[in-house]
Order: structure tokens, then sequence, then C-alpha cells
């Protein structure tokens, strides 16, 4: 467990909700990293590019990340049970490499999509990069584009809104999962290796994970100062659903609306956040919006729904029966990002479990992960959902399942057969299920699928 002198003070917080980032920095000793960076060039010489093997060719790493200093911070952004997903990759630039475009990392390793590249604002993913190696800038680091995390599409920013996260050997970075990053040129004459690591939230914050000693917010003049607060009071667990404060009013509602398809990304979220403050009498122009055919509009409406909160549950549990699939997604969608507020739509949610639209089944399974998760509410249909025959339904009900962790001890015996999936992350999230089941039952079943898939990297 992460001491509390290592995990981040509000400064840092309020920082990593805006900015996008955190950097930390382990004590090991230098001759730690040289052996890492002559593992990996070893690695590479002789196997190639491991991909989800990095950290068994190299064990290493997790002394990295069960340092003090990056488990503290992984703590206060993610809470305390974080998992370490199944997804890693190390990346390479040789010397001589160009740079690479500015972009976000594909939605496959975190939440699948209900319209293009719609991303979602609360923090339940992060990405760690470590650098076994002196990165300054010459070598190529990787850069980031702060404050870019919660817009959807690329920013007109300019070269100088760019950060290179150059560092010492043995810095780590952590970022959002939404954060505009890129490779940068390397015009030095040693190879740089970054190891990136995916790290998921698996509780819904109820009290601050970090050291708070203020919960005050502090204002800025910033186009996202909302979507901050909102943050910032969702992450305290004090977020007061529909409070209404400092809204719109009725009058103005239908102005706010026609701004959720604003040119300007910054203003249509800002918009939706108005709305969302606005409280109830906002839910009809929401949901208008969630049923629009522009993009911009059916993004920005979750937002809205999001900061509404409790209230919102009706009308989107009467939307996820709607006749055209789309709407049904962006609904269940909504519910599940809402989290322990959309409590009462577990019924619901359950019963799009069996819908014939395998998109709809696969945020259902989802957003009951978010939902149910104090609760054994839908742990039978989840396990039933383990059989369904898509990829990507089984994945989430997996994955909820962890999430829902003690409360899930009856999945014991489907779990132990989803460890024999086709699919690498189903087994892998069935695994951390069972870890978080935490019975006898389930850590034999644990014990005895890893004496059975024992590997040795060497050989």
């Amino acid at each position: 467990m992460a001491t509390e002198i290592y995990r981040l003070n509000d400064d840092a917080m309020r920082r990593f909700i805006m900015d996008g980032y955190v950097t930390v920095k382990t004590d090991f000793p230098a001759s730690f990293h040289e052996k890492v960076y002559e593992k990996t060039q070893a690695m590479f010489e002789k196997v190639g590019n491991p991909g989800n093997n990095l950290l068994p060719r190299i064990p290493e790493l997790q002394q990295v990340f069960d340092h003090p200093a990056v488990h503290g911070a992984l703590v206060s952004i993610l809470g305390d049970d974080y998992y370490l997903h199944p997804h890693r990759h190390c990346h390479v630039n040789a010397p001589g490499s160009d740079d690479q475009g500015m972009h976000k990392d594909s939605l496959h390793n975190s939440r699948f999509a209900v319209d293009g590249d719609h991303r979602h604002h609360r923090t339940r993913w992060a990405m760690a990069f470590y650098y076994p190696q002196d990165t300054p800038v010459e070598l190529g680091p990787t850069a980031i584009w702060p404050q870019s995390q919660y817009v959807n599409t690329q920013p007109s920013f300019g070269d100088d809104d760019e950060l290179a996260l150059a560092g010492e050997a043995g810095t780590v970075v952590i970022v959002h999962y939404d954060v505009f990053h890129r490779k940068m040129r390397n015009i030095g004459e040693k190879t740089r290796y970054m190891m990136k690591f995916l790290f998921t939230r698996m509780s819904e914050p109820q009290s601050p994970s970090w050291n708070s000693t203020d919960a005050t917010w502090k204002p800025t003049d910033n186009p996202q100062e909302r979507t901050w607060e909102h943050l910032w009071h969702w992450h305290l667990g004090t977020y007061e659903n529909g409070n209404g404060q400092n809204g719109a009013s009725k009058h103005a509602v239908s102005e706010l609306a026609d701004k959720l398809s604003d040119e300007s990304e910054s203003v249509g979220i800002d918009a939706a956040y108005q709305l969302g403050q606005a409280g109830a009498h906002a839910i009809p122009a929401l949901m208008d919006a969630l049923k629009n055919e522009d993009d911009a509009m059916r993004r920005n409406a979750g937002y809205g729904f999001n900061t509404i909160g409790q209230s919102a549950v009706p009308v989107l549990v009467d939307a996820t029966r709607d006749a055209d699939e789309r709407v049904q997604m962006r609904s269940v969608d909504a519910l599940g990002d809402m989290g322990l507020s959309a409590q009462e739509a577990v019924p619901a949610l359950i019963e799009q479990l069996t819908d014939e639209s395998e998109h709809v089944r696969s945020h259902a399974a989802e957003a009951l992960g978010t939902t149910s998760q104090l609760s054994d509410s839908a742990v039978a249909p989840l396990v039933e959902t383990l059989q369904d025959e898509k990829d990507l339904v089984r994945r989430n009900a997996a994955l909820s399942l962890a999430r829902i962790g003690s409360h899930a001890s009856a999945a014991v015996p489907a779990l132990s057969n989803a460890l024999h999936d086709g699919n690498h992350f189903v087994r892998a999230f069935s695994l951390h299920a069972l870890r978080r089941i935490n019975t006898l039952e389930s850590t034999e079943v644990i014990l005895n699928y890893l004496e059975s898939v024992r590997w040795c990297p060497s050989h």
C-alpha cells in the first residue's frame, strides 16, 4: 500500500485534473535502470518487441510500478484498488527517426466509443510512461499537449503548446489516457525506449484517495473551468447530483443547447456542463441532443447528463428501450458513465444484456461494472453474459465482475471457466475478478491456473 507521504497533495491533484499528467521519479540506483536498458536491448535482438508479454520478459519493470512514488500517484488518481491492465508496450525510438503525429491512443484498450472518437471525462483510465535511460529532448521523448485530454477532436494547438516529457533514467510520467501525445524525433546517437503501461480504476470514488486537506476548487479563467471543477468534485466523492448551483435559467437552456454543436469544441463542452448545472429543466434539451445526428451534440449531451446525475436517470432508462439502436447505446453509455449515481438503472441495464444488438449488449455489460459495484444484483446476469458469442461483450462482462469484486463470489465457477476463453482480455479480467473476490475458492482457482500457465521467459 502507498504510504500517505507518497500520495499527491491537493495542488498536484488539481494540476493532474487540469493538465492531464504528473511526473514522478524513482530512486533506484543508476545500475537498476542500466540493467533494464540492457535487457531491453537484448530482448529486441533475440525476440523483437514482445508486446503484452513485456513484463514477463523484463520482470524488473514491476519494481518500477511498485515503487512508492509511482504507486502513490496512481492511487491518488485511480483509487486504492486500481488495476494493472494486461495491455502494455515497449516503444522504440531509434536514432534518425521521424516525428510522429499527435494522436490519442486507440479506444480498443479502454472504453469503446459509442459515436466515433467519443471520449469520457471521468478518470477511469491512465497510462504510465517509464524511461530506462536518460531522455533529453534530443533523444526523442514522448510529447503531449497538456489540457487536451477532455476534447474529442484535435485542437488547434501550436508548437509552443507542446510539452516534451524529457527526464533522467527512472522518470515515470502518468498521463490521462485521452491526452494527445506523440513520439518526438530522435536526433541523438542512442536508441530511446519507453515502457507504456495501462491502468484502470476499479472502484467509483467515494472519498479522496490523495492527501487532501482542502476540498475547495481554485478558480481559473480557463474555458475548461466547469469540466475541471466537475471532475475535482467527482474525484473527491462529494459531487452533489443535479444540485443546479450556478446553473442556467430555463430561458438560457435553448441558447446553450444550440451551442452544443459550436465549431469550437471547448464552447460546446462548456455549454454541456452549464446545461448539466441547470438541473432537471435541461433534460429535454439534452435528450433531443442525444438523439441528434450531429456528432458534437450527441457527445456533449452525455457530459450534460453526467453533470445532472441521478435526476436524469429515469429519462435515460426510457431511452435504453428506444427503437433506434444508436439512442439505446448512447443512453446505456451515459448511465454507465454516471456510475453510482445511476444505481436505480441497474434493472434496465440488465435487461439490455440480452438485446439483439451486440453493441448495446457490450455497453450494458460495461455499464454494470460502474453502476452495480456495491451489490450482487448484476452478478448472475453477467455470469450468463460470459457465454455471449461476441468477444467484446464477454470482455466487458468479465471487467464488470472484477469491479463488483467481493460481491461476485457466486461467479467463481463461471470465472474459472472463463480463464480458458479464447480472448486474452477475458482471461485477464476474469483472473483479476477472482483475485478481487478473494475467497478460499477463488484463490485456489487462481493458484491452479497460474501453475498450469507458468512460462519461463528465458527458454
